[in-house]
């Protein structure tokens, strides 16, 4: 929320006017103001979305207050709606994107590039380290003067220095984007995005318990990357197979898991699966098995 709440009064009232899906939990015992986040009502949960109608089913009260849909148009109006350049340059669309600001249309990040360490036909926009550091400061830095905050480009879990593209991926790659010209400040970013996908070989449980590792170890690498205490967004995540024949059991069982604990930890300040679509039952227009376990699970 961009200004403070004055008064208990205020707060009702505000409430009280705010969309169905990011009103406070009914429930006086639930927790409401989840720790380490300025997400609307303190709660982190988010949508990834493609389909607006995906998004607005998940659309609850005490639920997911905020949403993005790897670019500039906006189309969830239940949630808080947090655009993205998509990619260097060609792939950003600024015009739309300033244009949200300039209505003041709660509008207070920007999501940087989507996995420039990934090919484009798996998702990413196929930008070498030096490529984004060139293109960071044309295609970002016009939103942060108008008052939006920034997020660092999102990386894979993928970690080595050949990658896919011949050079770095993962945290790999955010290394070497960040440190060329030994000041990690220059990109202004207020948080770092990152994704996640799980080994299809594995367990639930264990895919899960390797989630949580490796988000543990990317905020200490994250904050020695950027040489402080570094806000994540994790703006991707799922277990694997995603075609797997139970795969909406398996991601409920994954999200029952996962979600309490993100709740949990205070230097995680947003996080949306991947995604809308595989948590709902588009004919019944109602959440499948894995977006009651979204909507419901909370820390």
């Amino acid at each position: 929320m961009k200004a403070a709440i004055q008064s208990i009064a205020a707060f009702a009232a505000l409430v009280a006017a705010a969309p169905a899906s990011i009103r406070a939990p009914e429930d006086k015992n639930a927790t409401i103001f989840a720790r380490g986040t300025d997400a609307p009502y303190g709660i982190k949960k988010g949508v990834a979305f493609n389909n607006p109608d995906a998004a607005q089913i998940l659309s609850r009260p005490g639920s997911a207050t905020w949403s993005y849909n790897w670019g500039g148009v906006t189309n969830a109006p239940a949630f808080q709606q947090i655009p993205m350049c998509h990619g260097p340059g060609w792939d950003c669309d600024s015009e739309r994107i300033l244009r949200r600001i300039a209505e003041n249309r709660d509008t207070p990040y920007i999501l940087g590039y989507n996995e420039p360490d990934f090919p484009r036909g798996y998702g990413g926009v196929e930008a070498s380290p030096r490529a984004a550091y060139d293109a960071w400061g044309n295609d970002m830095f016009k939103f942060h003067d108008r008052g939006a905050k920034l997020v660092c480009p999102a990386v894979s879990s993928y970690n080595t220095n050949t990658g896919f593209m011949g050079y770095e991926s993962g945290l790999k790659w955010l290394r070497a984007f960040a440190t060329i010209g030994n000041n990690p400040d220059q990109f202004r970013c207020s948080a770092q995005a990152l994704h996640w996908y799980g080994a299809p070989s594995e367990s639930i449980e264990t895919q899960a318990a390797n989630f949580k590792k490796y988000i543990e170890e990317a905020h200490r690498e994250v904050n020695d990357i950027f040489r402080k205490d570094m806000p994540l967004w994790i703006t991707e995540f799922a277990p694997e197979p995603r075609d797997h024949p139970d795969r909406v059991n398996r991601f409920a069982q994954f999200l029952n898991i996962v979600v309490p604990w993100l709740d949990r930890q205070d230097y995680v300040h947003r996080y949306a699966p991947f995604w809308a679509e595989d948590m709902v039952d588009l004919n019944s227009r109602q959440p499948n098995a894995a977006g009651w376990a979204f909507v419901n699970s909370r820390g």
